[in-house]
């Protein structure tokens, strides 16, 4: 019978499973199972869809961390039954019928997303980051009914940190503030990032 929670990691827009290298190097040095799915980024309702998914098929229970657009999707994704965590790393962590832009317009700060083309992808997906991602309301809030750990990255160009911290107080999650990290945070901080995601599998073993 496993015990123990597969940290299931999930990456953000614009690159892939290899965000998660110097992290997963770290959670396998500490025998802490690991898994990075492909994010398909077609759309927040349909890449929870396919994450909750592959959670589900999961032997055991199951960790679901997401760094920044991928954080909005566990959130939405975690309603899986064996996910009994969620970790946010540089992410928003959404509720129900609500959509990143709705925060970005309550949070205003000049970032990166800001920025981004709302723009469609012919075939409904594909690696660049689609504008239905930030626009779409979330199908779910498994924040609700699961614990929840969120780190904030100080110096995120592509994130509020008023956001980042409303969406921790609500979630009542526990923070991890690091204050010169920025958006690409599991590269450059991956023994902090690490060390939260072992909390929170420590928590729900």
């Amino acid at each position: 019978m496993v015990t123990t929670p597969t940290a299931l990691l999930l990456h953000g827009a614009f690159t892939d499973a290899s965000v998660w290298v110097r992290v997963t190097a770290r959670l396998r040095h500490h025998a802490v199972p690991v898994t990075a799915p492909a994010n398909p980024l077609g759309g927040l309702a349909a890449d929870a869809a396919y994450i909750s998914c592959v959670a589900s098929r999961i032997a055991g229970p199951v960790v679901l961390v997401g760094h920044a657009y991928g954080g909005t999707v566990i959130s939405a994704a975690g309603t899986a039954p064996n996910v009994v965590g969620l970790v946010s790393i540089a992410a928003y962590a959404l509720a129900e019928g609500e959509s990143v832009r709705d925060l970005e317009r309550r949070f205003p700060s000049p970032t990166v997303a800001g920025r981004l083309g709302e723009t469609a992808h012919p075939l409904g997906t594909g690696r660049p980051f689609a504008g239905l991602a930030r626009t779409e309301a979330a199908p779910a809030a498994a924040w609700r009914t699961r614990p929840s750990w969120m780190l904030l990255a100080g110096a995120d160009p592509a994130s509020s940190p008023e956001a980042v911290r409303f969406c921790a107080r609500r979630a009542e999650a526990t923070l991890l503030e690091i204050g010169d990290a920025a958006h690409a945070v599991p590269l450059s901080h991956p023994a902090d990032v690490a060390e939260l995601i072992r909390d929170a599998v420590r928590a729900t073993t």
